[in-house]
């Protein structure tokens, strides 16, 4: 387990000491290093092109016992490429730049995404977790700000912002204000991250409340409408649905 602050005025109370599990419980870095290897690289290259700007400085905490708090956006493409991209970029930057992953920002992610098995990519089970995504609870929170091998990185529009679609582009969805309370209560910063053109990945996918609380009731927190869906009716449903994998 990563080691703890020792200091009694910074030890954390029973609740989280209990809960400090969750550091290890599900992460693997081999798992995201082979993903990030035979899979994220090529469509980095290939297709996302990202590019990493105003990190030459990399933020460091202003208070050592605490994390940093790292706040994107979300481009609403219907699925969280910006999230998965960037922070597997950011993983082989802080690598082959520091040969450490102690800075990089770990996930809390919804806990709709790790719900149900309909939102882990290709069936995966506990593919976000694996990852490195913690499920952004407010006890997981609080846990997480004592957390020392880590910074955190935080979406705080949340499902909302990964849903908005194409018609609400460049649209604040509401923002969660829990990580303003947690900076100040822990005396750590908030960093400023942002994605910019990502929308234009997966561009004129529309999202329609009338039908996001249709797909609701089956565990699917929205349905994105574009062209590609004409597509099911002339193809295999395999071209829209890939089959199950074991990464």
């Amino acid at each position: 387990m990563p080691a703890a602050a020792t200091d009694s005025a910074t030890l954390p109370p029973p609740d989280i000491q209990a809960n400090q599990h969750i550091y290890r419980d599900y992460f693997r870095e081999e798992f995201t290093q082979t993903l990030d290897e035979n899979v994220l690289q090529l469509l980095d290259r290939v297709w996302f092109r990202t590019e990493l700007i105003g990190f030459e400085d990399f933020p460091q905490r202003n208070n050592p016992a605490r994390p940093l708090i790292f706040a994107s956006n979300h481009s609403g493409m219907a699925f969280p490429w910006d999230a998965i991209i960037s922070l597997s970029h950011l993983w082989r930057y802080l690598l082959r730049r520091t040969g450490s992953l102690r800075d990089l920002p770990r996930p809390l992610s919804a806990p709709m995404l790790s719900a149900t098995t309909l939102m882990n990519p290709y069936l995966v089970k506990d593919f976000w977790k694996k990852c490195g995504s913690v499920d952004a609870t407010t006890l997981n929170f609080e846990t997480m700000m004592y957390y020392q091998d880590n910074n955190l990185m935080l979406y705080p529009e949340g499902v909302p912002g990964i849903g908005k679609g194409f018609n609400r582009k460049y649209q604040f969805q509401r923002l969660a204000t829990s990580m303003l309370r947690m900076s100040l209560m822990h005396g750590t910063d908030i960093i400023p991250f942002y994605c910019i053109n990502g929308e234009y990945l997966n561009p004129y996918a529309y999202s329609f409340e009338w039908i996001n609380r249709l797909t609701k009731k089956i565990g699917i927190p929205f349905l994105p409408i574009t062209l590609l869906l004409l597509l099911v009716l002339v193809q295999p449903w395999a071209f829209y649905l890939a089959l199950p994998a074991k990464l």
